[in-house]
């Protein structure tokens, strides 16, 4: 779209954020849909066809994954948050909506700069919130430490690109 190779541009990631610097609103709200889309499809059909919580949580894994380090596009992608959002929405959505206002405020506050800080506080307050449901209500363990798997990914992510990416 207008002819432009986001990998071409800055750091070389795709990311949502990249298109919205360099083609605007509406291809930004296409990619977050489609990279929602893909963490959201990954869990549902995971739900569809087992009953296994371990492999609805290895098949949003693998959705974060397979953004991040794409066989496409030579084993480059983004950083993943807006497939960890789907991901996440599928699982745990009232508590991730619950989250998301607070670091969606604290994201334009910092004039949407800092995404993967608003993601980081957004993983940190829904895990604060799944513990509580742990202790009091009995949710299973590996999904109140399962947004802390993901951010991880977008961690190391992050560190193979400030590597790679000369300054």
């Amino acid at each position: 779209m207008g002819k432009i190779d986001v990998r071409q541009e800055g750091d070389g990631r795709i990311s949502a954020a990249a298109v919205h610097r360099k083609l605007g609103v509406v291809p930004f709200v296409l990619v977050v849909i489609m990279d929602v889309g893909a963490g959201v499809l990954a869990v549902l059909i995971a739900k569809m066809l087992t009953e296994s919580l371990i492999a609805v949580l290895i098949a949003g894994f693998a959705s974060v994954v397979g953004h991040n380090w794409s066989v496409f596009l030579k084993f480059k992608g983004g950083l993943g948050a807006t497939t960890i959002y789907g991901v996440l929405v599928s699982l745990v959505w009232w508590q991730l909506l619950a989250t998301a206002a607070i670091a969606f405020i604290l994201f334009l506050i910092m004039k949407r700069k800092k995404s993967g800080l608003s993601t980081a506080i957004l993983i940190i307050g829904l895990s604060v919130i799944l513990l509580a449901q742990y202790l009091f209500q009995g949710m299973p363990f590996i999904l109140v430490i399962y947004p802390f798997i993901l951010i991880l990914l977008m961690v190391l992510k992050r560190f193979q690109v400030s590597r790679t990416c000369p300054t």
